[in-house]
């Protein structure tokens, strides 16, 4: 069986690790020569840097703020649900947000000691010297707070990676059915997959449909600024028509000196952008029409300088 195969294999398969799978990946990353999917490989591997964007499905998490509290005459409460009103607006969705910035292997074992321990969730502890300034109940002290998440978000999290790299591979296939076999001059030999399709592909599948620019973004448009046919290149990559990209050469040489462009696109280039958006708007695809859009966008915005 060949690369591709074996990562659709893994994927579903549920006694085949995630580690596992993301490996197999790794090698498809190199071979495809993508840096995005690489560095998404290696974060979910290693784990996101601290402080770092995380993906919608790690970061977009919410917990439930437990407490427990002591009264007089050794009265007390344990595991009760502390209301959110008592939380301060401005700090309140931080205060019960989730950030899953591991690596797979070690949700794995989270996930593996929980179900070993009987354990149905997961705790986050607060700060102390902040949990005790928070009177939960009428003369109790409270002695200590955190915020847990059911096991099963960690499951989901490894599910969502585990779908993603399915996803990912089968989309591939569907490129080029031979894009994970290896080559016999990797240094020199062309990416088996365009990687404007590539990029395409990444962005749906991977980020879901969301197109990042700018210095952090996950997204690898091979454009030079000012180099006209880098930008056909990579447009012919995205799947942009002959008829199309012809259309943009000529509102380029038209907006030359416009006035308007200040440094940017013009009249004609903005308006050639609109009904390219439009006309992907209504048709179909295999994947997002809206991401192509998007990429064809940040394309021409890496053309013109705009973004790095």
């Amino acid at each position: 069986m060949d690369l591709l195969g074996d990562i659709q294999s893994a994927a579903v398969d549920p006694n085949h690790s995630v580690s596992d799978l993301l490996r197999k990946c790794q090698i498809l990353a190199f071979r495809l020569k993508h840096e995005p999917f690489k560095q998404w490989v290696a974060h979910e591997l290693n784990g996101y840097p601290g402080g770092s964007s995380l993906p919608p499905y790690r970061a977009e998490i919410h917990g439930q703020l437990k407490a427990q509290t002591a009264g007089p005459f050794g009265s007390g409460a344990n595991n009760i649900e502390v209301p959110l009103s008592l939380i301060p607006e401005s700090v309140r969705d931080e205060a019960t947000r989730f950030a899953f910035y591991q690596g797979v292997a070690v949700l794995e074992s989270l996930v593996v000691g929980a179900q070993a321990g009987g354990q149905g969730t997961i705790h986050s502890p607060f700060p102390v010297d902040l949990a005790a300034r928070i009177e939960i109940l009428e003369g109790h002290q409270t002695i200590r707070m955190w915020n847990e998440v059911p096991i099963s978000i960690v499951s989901g999290i490894l599910d969502q990676v585990r779908n993603r790299a399915l996803n990912f591979a089968l989309e591939i296939e569907a490129e080029n059915p031979a894009a994970g076999t290896r080559t016999g001059d990797t240094k020199r030999a062309e990416p088996p997959v365009p990687l404007a399709r590539a990029d395409v592909i990444f962005q749906t599948v991977i980020r879901g449909g969301q197109v990042a620019i700018g210095p952090n973004a996950s997204l690898q448009v091979v454009v030079v600024p000012g180099d006209r046919e880098s930008l056909m290149v990579y447009l012919e990559g995205l799947g942009v028509k002959d008829s199309d990209r012809a259309e943009l050469a000529a509102a380029l040489d038209e907006d030359v000196g416009d006035d308007d462009s200040e440094g940017g696109p013009g009249k004609r280039v903005s308006a050639w952008l609109g009904r390219i958006g439009l006309s992907l708007a209504s048709s179909g695809g295999r994947v997002s029409e809206g991401t192509v859009a998007g990429l064809i966008a940040a394309a021409v915005a890496r053309y013109f300088g705009l973004v790095p």
